[in-house]
């Protein structure tokens, strides 16, 4: 990949990370203030979504900032993953349970009819697939990961591994 490629792929990947977390604290901020001063966690949503979306935006922070990791590509994508599987596990277990409480025959069916009726989760659905995807392509192909600047530093001059003041005794 190169340097171009991978700085839009940044662009569009931190772009998906800034509206899912904007939808998922538009969600959850309101839940979070009427359930924590009655400390009751009858929706949970609200103790989940604030903490992620908010980390999600410190990722995005982060990578606009300059930073370049695998840590944070794949943390961001866990996030817009997870963010995925919970939202077909709330609506598969009847909203909240354990595990599926009425008869689901066909989950993606079920997935898609609760797609089709809110538009806003749509675009988070499809916002976090893709970035998710953007992150991944990201963890692997980053010309810009120290570990591919090591490598490539080393494989031009023959240092790879070393440090520079190793490289300054010889």
């Amino acid at each position: 990949m190169d340097d171009r490629t991978a700085t839009l792929l940044r662009l569009l990947a931190v772009q998906a990370a800034v509206v899912s977390a904007a939808i998922h604290l538009l969600e959850g901020l309101p839940k979070l203030l009427v359930y924590l001063p009655l400390a009751s966690f009858a929706d949970p949503r609200g103790y989940l979504f604030v903490p992620s979306a908010l980390l999600l935006l410190g990722l995005a922070t982060a990578i606009v900032r300059g930073a370049r990791h695998r840590r944070i590509y794949s943390l961001s994508a866990g996030v817009l993953l997870a963010y995925t599987a919970g939202y077909a596990w709330w609506h598969l277990t009847d909203h909240g349970g354990l595990v599926p409480s009425h008869d689901v025959t066909n989950p993606v069916g079920e997935i898609a009819a609760h797609l089709a009726t809110d538009p806003i989760a749509l675009v988070a659905y499809v916002v976090q697939i893709g970035g998710a995807l953007l992150f991944l392509a990201l963890f692997v192909g980053d010309p810009e990961l120290p570990e591919s600047r090591g490598a490539a530093d080393g494989a031009v001059d023959g240092t790879a591994g070393t440090t520079a003041g190793e490289r300054a005794d010889e």
